[in-house]
């Protein structure tokens, strides 16, 4: 397996994941195991189609990370979102199968743990419309049931006052993440279309837009479990107080800040924001590394600094199969992630004007004069986070949280 850029694909590969409809993502134009021909390559070009995931001798130790059953299980969530807009949109009543949704969620987490120690949120259907919120609910249930699974010791925490086996179970969290936006549909049509992911620039169309998580928590209340409600409430809410919905409490009327946030809320919220941010205007897709350094430059203060910690870990910043070049100049494949230290991985380097490997895997960590510099022609040396300076530090800051 190797992730290639299509502008590098010569007729002849293998796809290793199927291919998707970049408008469509139900719609598989190609399975895996297809070989590709010059004319499909360039029909792929012009839809946008910026990499492909191919088989690749040499490779074969990146397979490990594929998840052949996970792409159905997604299109499933795909389609039983799209079917519960579809029929919001139709009456004036909310028309929402929760039981379908648990079981949605159940066969999704099922899926993932049974990746194992592999389990990284790889974006299979990479190229999607700006403006498609059902492909944004998916992608924000699977990513928030991935931080679920790795923050599971953390939500044991937080949710001090249920027995442990109950606070750590993410189904609610899925659940949550699939309907998170519920209430987008009930907005007047002004802000369908291109603005219904991101905020208007008109103060009026604003507020509106920022009523969205009141309207889904009124219309799923009542059929969702309280932890989900309250995640698809306050998913909009900062870690430092500056988000929305206000929120009555004994004390004002106002937005919520840190704790008092529900931790499913921050989980959603922070994969909410890391969605948005991964899809550019254009429909193209920026480079994990490259929103990563979005969250923490322009966003961190939003966002628990316990999810913020665990997000590249789950979403590498340098995904398995991935080419990139090294600071001394060589190209390379990632071959496999450290969990604890995501930004150095293993690599194994190329040849030169070839697409194979030479010499033995060579591990990033501890950092050395030998990193990771440009990815997609992404000069991406800067956008490394500070290095932790001890394990007493990481545990002040989940203490502080």
């Amino acid at each position: 397996m190797l992730v290639l850029p299509l502008e590098q694909a010569e007729p002849g590969v293998k796809l290793a994941v199927s291919v998707y409809h970049p408008e469509s993502p139900e719609t598989e134009l190609l399975k895996a195991g297809y070989v590709c021909d010059a004319d499909v390559l360039d029909k792929m070009r012009q839809m946008g189609i910026n990499s492909i995931w191919v088989d690749y001798p040499g490779f074969e130790e990146l397979d490990r990370y594929l998840a052949p059953q996970l792409s159905p299980t997604r299109l499933k969530i795909y389609s039983q979102v799209k079917n519960t807009i579809a029929a919001i949109e139709k009456t004036a009543l909310p028309t929402v199968s929760f039981p379908d949704y648990y079981a949605s969620t159940c066969e999704l987490i099922i899926t993932l743990l049974q990746q194992g120690e592999h389990a990284f949120y790889l974006e299979q259907m990479s190229m999607r419309l700006p403006s498609d919120e059902v492909q944004h609910a998916t992608a924000v249930a699977h990513l928030s049931v991935m931080l679920g699974i790795r923050l599971q010791q953390y939500l044991i925490s937080q949710r001090s006052r249920l027995d442990p086996s109950h606070a750590r179970e993410v189904v609610n969290l899925g659940v949550a993440g699939m309907l998170h936006d519920i209430g987008k549909v009930r907005l007047s049509n002004v802000l369908r279309g291109n603005h219904i992911l991101r905020k208007p620039a008109d103060p009026t169309h604003r507020d509106m837009w920022e009523a969205h998580p009141q309207a889904g928590f009124e219309m799923v209340r009542h059929g969702v479990e309280a932890s989900a409600a309250a995640a698809i409430l306050q998913h909009h809410e900062r870690f430092d107080g500056g988000g929305f919905p206000a929120i009555k409490t004994l004390k004002s009327l106002a937005p919520l800040h840190g704790n008092n946030i529900h931790v499913f809320a921050r989980i959603v919220g922070a994969a909410d924001l890391f969605d948005r941010l991964a899809l550019a205007q254009d429909g193209s897709r920026r480079p994990n590394i490259v929103v990563h350094h979005l969250l923490r430059q322009r966003f961190g203060q939003w966002i628990d600094p316990n999810v913020i910690e665990a997000l590249p870990s789950v979403v590498p910043p340098f995904p398995p199969g991935m080419l990139v070049t090294l600071s001394d100049g060589k190209r390379a494949v990632v071959a496999e992630v450290h969990r604890e230290h995501p930004y150095y991985p293993k690599i194994r380097r190329l040849r030169e004007r070839a697409l194979t490997t030479e010499g033995a895997v060579i591990d990033l960590w501890p950092p050395g004069p030998v990193r990771i510099q440009k990815l997609q022609d992404i000069d991406v040396s800067a956008m490394y986070p500070p290095q932790k300076r001890s394990k007493q530090a990481t545990g002040s800051v989940q203490q502080a949280a």
